[in-house]
């Protein structure tokens, strides 16, 4: 289409060609700008309300959301707890338990996880601020509980590995052969003195045979004593079978190991007799659990039958006196 202008001429009655200059030109398109921008204030006043109130709905329905995802997260964030809380139970009342180890140290467990005041700074002013401060310290904590089970699991591990070795260390069968189950005289516990006829308490289990008769390791380890200072013992062996086992053998005739030698599971250590305090041939029998004296029936796994080991539990707890 031309751009060439005409105005009409009434005079002449014809249309003369219009030349446009320059600043016409920027007038015209002056006009049309400020007419556009006119038109545009006028209509974002008009719609200014409606926006503002379409943001402050979409807004709120942000932190409405954000509020319930937040409480979803926390939610979430208890079963989780409650999944380890269990997880650490079975490791205690478990997995150590197997292998006769101490419970994983619970100041371990719940060390730092109070969670420190100031590194929730961030979070003020936040919307839903106490409850943002609620899910990064739960995250907190478990983040470090779950650190102590990691530990407490790699622990476990390392006891797996070594369960050949505990098992053939741990003390499991008689001192003595006993097949027939009739050499067991007195058990553990409260048990009249031979001597003194006084309720004493009898920290192990005294068999019976003839002097020179053999007296078996009960499982893998060291000896550590073989002499005869401890009063009333007699001629005393113990033996270290590591993982907080010890056993006493009291009363020898005689010593088939030396102090430092290595025993095995049924080796012959020494010879049935009558020494220290005793008022016939026969050995008395300990076993000590992290210093602590233990009742021995309850270690004769590796040769008796079930049978045989309710037997040995009815003879051992008869109100006899000691040896």
């Amino acid at each position: 289409m031309s751009k060439t202008k005409y105005k009409y001429n009434p005079d002449t009655l014809n249309y003369d060609r219009v030349e446009l200059t320059w600043r016409n030109r920027l007038k015209k398109l002056s006009f049309h700008l400020i007419s556009g921008v006119v038109i545009s204030f006028i209509l974002i006043g008009f719609s200014y309300s409606t926006i503002k109130k379409w943001g402050r709905e979409e807004v709120a329905i942000d932190v409405s959301a954000t509020e319930i995802h937040l409480l979803e997260q926390l939610e979430r964030l208890q079963d989780f707890e409650e999944v380890l809380n269990d997880i650490e139970n079975r490791d205690t009342e478990i997995y150590r338990a197997l292998f006769n180890a101490e419970p994983y140290p619970a100041y371990k467990r719940i060390a730092g996880t109070g969670g420190n005041p100031n590194k929730y700074k961030e979070f003020e002013g936040m919307a839903h601020e106490e409850l943002v401060k609620q899910v990064a310290i739960k995250i907190q904590q478990l983040e470090k509980a779950l650190v102590a089970q990691s530990i407490s699991f790699d622990e476990v591990v390392s006891l797996v590995k070594r369960k050949e070795e505990m098992l053939r260390c741990i003390p499991s069968i008689q001192p003595i052969s006993n097949k027939d189950l009739t050499r067991l005289a007195s058990g553990f516990g409260l048990r009249m003195h031979p001597v003194h006829r006084i309720l004493k308490m009898h920290a192990g289990l005294d068999f019976t045979a003839s002097t020179g008769t053999n007296i078996y390791s009960t499982g893998d380890g060291v000896v550590v004593r073989a002499d005869s200072e401890m009063s009333g013992y007699g001629n005393l062996v113990i033996i270290d079978h590591g993982f907080g086992y010890q056993t006493r053998y009291a009363h020898c005739s005689a010593f088939k190991v030396k102090v430092g030698e290595k025993v095995k599971r049924g080796d012959v250590i020494a010879l049935l007799g009558n020494t220290g305090v005793s008022t016939g041939p026969h050995v008395h029998y300990e076993v000590r659990k992290n210093g602590e004296a233990v009742d021995p029936v309850h270690y004769f796994f590796n040769d008796l039958t079930p049978e045989e080991y309710e037997q040995v539990i009815e003879i051992a707890s008869r109100p006899t006196s000691s040896l």
